[in-house]
């Protein structure tokens, strides 16, 4: 289902509140201004704001104007996913930029890391999430690995840059993703993601290793992304059962 407009002004101005465009403690440009600035009605930006709101990012008064009560949303995320597709969902909102494109052979510690054999060859690129293409701030840094027979996938790329890329790596191979396995974990940014996220080296960061499977228990893409420690979050529910 496509997304209503106002879902998505709130989704880049939640980003834009995030990287810290406008502090906790400040007020915002009013609605007429801010929706001149996202080319939308006045109607739109107030549903949007009203919907931050309720998430808990901003506290609006009369006479005021609207001020930030927090860098994230302590409510609901704006999207729920429960599929396969859905995993990469929050990522693929972003523009994409490929860079570094390079084949290599697994050594032992980065198979190991990435659930996958040593001595392997693979292709390995960075893909770099933007928060759009107006405010190029980094969102997530991602690490993709796939191999030498989906190498088509960055011709693909560059055509499709709404695709996933696992869906394009399905299309080229022929194997289908029937399972995705993912750890999270807390760590610090090695010297080369700090610098794109223009933050200092080691600085905290949310690690995401996941690995797409076929039904042959193969892996037909791995990657490794990394999130600055404030803009991310991760919860589940779990219920009692009688």
């Amino acid at each position: 289902m496509q997304k209503k407009i106002w879902h998505k002004v709130a989704e880049e101005i939640s980003l834009q509140v995030s990287l810290g465009k406008w502090p906790v403690g400040s007020i915002i440009p009013g609605e007429i201004e801010l929706a001149k600035q996202f080319n939308v009605s006045r109607d739109t930006m107030r549903k949007a704001l009203a919907y931050l709101s309720q998430q808990g990012l901003f506290e609006r008064k009369a006479h005021v104007g609207t001020r930030v009560k927090a860098r994230t949303r302590t409510g609901r995320f704006l999207n729920e996913y429960n599929d396969i597709r859905g995993i990469d969902h929050y990522g693929n909102l972003y523009p994409r930029h490929i860079q570094n494109v390079e084949r290599l052979v697994l050594n032992e510690e980065t198979a190991d890391r990435l659930g996958l054999i040593p001595g392997e060859e693979v292709i390995r690129f960075k893909n770099i999430r933007v928060a759009s293409e107006r405010h190029p701030e980094a969102v997530v840094v991602t690490y993709v690995y796939i191999y030498p027979n989906a190498l088509e996938v960055l011709d693909l790329i560059k055509k499709r840059s709404d695709d996933l890329i696992i869906t394009l790596a399905e299309e080229v191979t022929g194997q289908e993703c029937v399972e995705v396995k993912q750890a999270f974990s807390a760590t610090t940014m090695p010297k080369e993601v700090s610098d794109i996220f223009h933050v200092p080296e080691n600085s905290p960061s949310l690690r995401i290793i996941r690995n797409y499977y076929d039904s042959r228990g193969l892996s037909i893409v791995a990657s490794e992304s990394f999130h600055m420690a404030e803009r991310f979050s991760f919860w589940v529910r779990s219920v009692k059962r009688s």
